[in-house]
């Protein structure tokens, strides 16, 4: 489906201007995104920064986690004084996530246009509108919103490819969007074998895809596992031995966590740490589990990483049922969501207090998650060549396989949201009600222009 010409001045301005009220409006929220996420992102781009500016010695440099929101960070806080406080730091952060995500807000609506229509892409900007769920996570030092952009650029890319495979600015975007992406967010580098996966069956079942972007398509995943590899090796080049943390110590930590997580306790969706968890069987069967790893350490003296690596495996294998039914209820966990910086006593928004308020308030943004869900399961059912919106749903597959195998948090399909609500405004655009509402406000929003299908 591709648009007509028409002028995007006014719907441009009116994501700009929605934008910064719903920051506003969530910035003064009385719950939020932890200002320094776990701290790791601020600390190293704060110290990679002023390094660059000579102000401190390279032994201070440090990559230990994704080096994705360090690229990414950085460039803000080398524009701080080199004397800002951390709270200052902050607000040049925030302030350039805020930028980055209403650039990010505007090509949605150009993906949404080029891939579907001007109507859908309106009904996309809608559903972020109606769920800022983007403004949230814009407050902290987190991996979220650099991923949601990274993605956003990849889509991008494959848009302009789709409709033209020879232009090379497409398959730019596309590369670096999806490098960046796994950078940010080591775990989707599963796309890259479902990329691969989905050539492999175009070459079977789909010729005229395979001829058109297969060969290119190759590349691309190739350039961007080599470009990732590379840059995470070059990551613990940097780090070397100035800190005991790596990628693959934590994915060990996480994903013995991910073995307890609703292991005994299938519906217990409070947030794992020991504010919100002490009471629970799973948090202290996990704490016990921790201490039993660390003795079998100390008494044969393996590393860390390889009795983990055991455990995990005698763990899934021992236990195929409760491995199974993990999985399915962290996939559904990855799409609900619960404040977690406050508990429901302590809840207020404006006059609205209590444990009352918080349910409700817990009930009304989880049924924009369901309908989100059903214009998506619509998408699917409907949509005959979904080949060629492959990004679209692979990642979302790749976040959900990772993750109910090991560990799970709402955030950490976020960045999948872009390719979320894409599907979703174009599946719920397929109901008729739904159409005349949308026509109906885009009459005012694309005057005097052609309504495009």
């Amino acid at each position: 489906m591709h648009t007509s010409t028409f002028s995007t001045k006014r719907i441009n301005i009116f994501i700009v201007l929605i934008s910064t009220l719903l920051m506003f409006i969530v910035l003064n929220l009385p719950f939020k995104a932890k200002p320094f996420g776990d701290d790791t992102f601020h600390v190293e781009s704060k110290n990679l920064a002023r390094y660059l500016k000579g102000t401190v010695t390279f032994d201070k440099v440090t990559i230990t986690k994704a080096p994705g929101p360090i690229i990414f960070y950085t460039p803000a806080y080398f524009i701080a004084s080199s004397k800002a406080t951390d709270n200052q730091l902050w607000v040049y952060a925030t302030v350039f996530t805020f930028i980055i995500v209403t650039i990010s807000l505007l090509l949605i609506f150009k993906i949404a246009c080029s891939l579907f229509s001007k109507e859908v892409g309106l009904l996309t900007i809608g559903l972020f509108f109606i769920f800022p769920i983007h403004c949230y996570y814009s407050l902290g030092i987190l991996a979220e919103v650099p991923a949601f952009f990274s993605l956003t650029v990849a889509l991008y890319g494959w848009s302009i490819v789709f409709h033209n495979p020879n232009k090379k600015i497409g398959w730019i975007f596309l590369t670096i969007g999806l490098w960046f992406l796994i950078l940010n967010r080591p775990n989707t580098m599963l796309i890259l074998g479902l990329g691969f996966l989905i050539i492999g069956y175009s070459f079977y079942r789909r010729k005229e895809f395979f001829t058109t972007y297969g060969k290119k398509l190759v590349l691309t995943f190739s350039c961007v596992g080599l470009l990732g590899f590379g840059v995470l090796q070059l990551a613990k080049v940097i780090t070397g031995t100035k800190s005991n943390e790596n990628q693959e110590g934590l994915f060990y930590y996480v994903a013995h966590i991910g073995r307890f997580q609703f292991r005994e306790e299938p519906t217990d969706f409070r947030f794992w740490d020991n504010d919100n968890r002490a009471d629970s069987k799973d948090y202290q069967n996990w704490g016990k589990s921790g201490k039993e790893l660390n003795s079998i350490m100390e008494i044969s003296h393996r590393s860390s990483n390889e009795v983990y690596k055991e455990f995990l495996i005698n763990d899934a294998l021992e236990h195929p049922f409760l491995f199974t039914r993990q999985f399915f209820v962290k996939c559904f966990y990855g799409h609900v969501y619960f404040i977690n910086s406050v508990q429901p006593k302590d809840f207020h928004l404006g006059p609205i207090r209590g444990t009352t308020a918080y349910w409700l308030f817990m009930l009304l943004i989880n049924c924009v998650n369901i309908l989100l869900l059903l214009g998506a399961f619509i998408f699917f059912i409907k949509e005959k060549n979904l080949l060629n919106y492959w990004l679209f749903w692979a990642v979302i597959v790749s976040l959900l396989i990772f993750h109910g195998l090991t560990y799970m948090e709402p955030r950490y399909l976020f960045p999948s949201r872009v390719a979320l609500y894409l599907m979703s405004a174009a599946g719920l655009y397929r109901i008729q009600w739904v159409r005349n509402k949308v026509d109906f406000v885009a009459k005012f929003v694309f005057p005097n222009n052609p309504k495009t299908n």
